[in-house]
């Protein structure tokens, strides 16, 4: 365990239940800035500022739920949130379940995201939490419909982030992934236990100059997993010459905003949120 700054007097603890990426960070300072004390457990390659941001922090593996449960309750948490990319390729290979988590991971009809964190979450609220929705400390970032670079999609592109945003959804229904890369009217690659940026490098090699599209499930579930896209996302879609990136209006975490427009900016990348009717207003 390490403590980070002095709990703010009076506070509820809410507990962060964090793996990889800058959601987690975003998420507890959002908390701290509205005066609320943050105990963060680690269950895989959370960020190392979390040590400092939270009054305290552990670093539990991802099997020991009876460990990060009691962990929670010592110190009066209630409320939990769930943030971090788990490259669930690794965490197969890695965890060590203990007997609570061999029970849970007994329920799922499979180990699709959807089914695994819904499990879990399940866990967590018959232990006598609340899992909250991410967008309570986190809402400012979720992108309203619009352009957002300096560049708006071309009408070809608009064309094909259309068609991925018809065939992503398809594939986010059946929980195999949350991204398609589409080029003049081909889709060229579909995410599925790689993850986003890994998906992107594949659409690279294949065809240069697509158009990703990344969308949330059809019935997500807002306390977890929302679909996130920062300056990593933008570094990946350089790397692989794609031409843009749609994603979902009010539905998608953007962090670094100014950062991720800099970069898209920079590289020619037209960044757009698409609202739920498909529309996207202009810049």
């Amino acid at each position: 365990m390490s403590g980070g700054r002095g709990p703010a007097a009076g506070a509820t603890p809410v507990g962060l239940i964090a793996a990889a990426g800058s959601l987690p960070v975003e998420i507890a300072r959002g908390a701290r800035g509205l005066g609320r004390r943050v105990v963060c457990v680690d269950v895989l390659a959370a960020d190392p500022a979390l040590r400092e941001l939270a009054d305290a922090h552990y670093a539990i593996p991802l099997g020991a739920l009876t460990d990060l449960i009691d962990t929670l309750r010592r110190h009066g948490v209630r409320e939990v949130l769930l943030a971090g990319k788990v490259d669930k390729l690794a965490a197969m290979r890695e965890a060590r379940p203990d007997a609570e988590a061999a029970r849970a991971l007994r329920r799922p009809p499979d180990w699709g995201d959807a089914g695994l964190l819904g499990v879990f979450v399940s866990v967590l609220e018959e232990a006598g939490f609340e899992v909250a929705s991410q967008a309570r400390y986190v809402g400012h970032l979720l992108s309203d419909a619009g352009v957002l670079t300096g560049r708006a999609p071309t009408p070809e592109e608009t064309r094909d982030a259309a068609l991925g945003l018809r065939i992503a959804r398809g594939v986010a229904a059946l929980d195999v992934g949350q991204s398609v890369a589409v080029r003049r009217g081909v889709v060229v690659a579909v995410e599925a236990a790689e993850g986003t940026d890994e998906m992107i490098r594949r659409a690279g090699a294949l065809a240069p100059g697509a158009v990703v599209v990344k969308v949330s499930r059809p019935a997500q579930d807002a306390r977890y997993d929302l679909p996130v896209v920062g300056p990593r996302t933008v570094a990946a879609l350089s790397a692989a010459r794609a031409s843009a990136l749609a994603i979902e209006a009010r539905r998608t975490i953007v962090l670094d905003r100014e950062q991720l427009v800099a970069a898209a900016d920079a590289a020619g990348i037209a960044v757009a949120a698409i609202a739920p009717d498909g529309h996207t207003p202009p810049p």
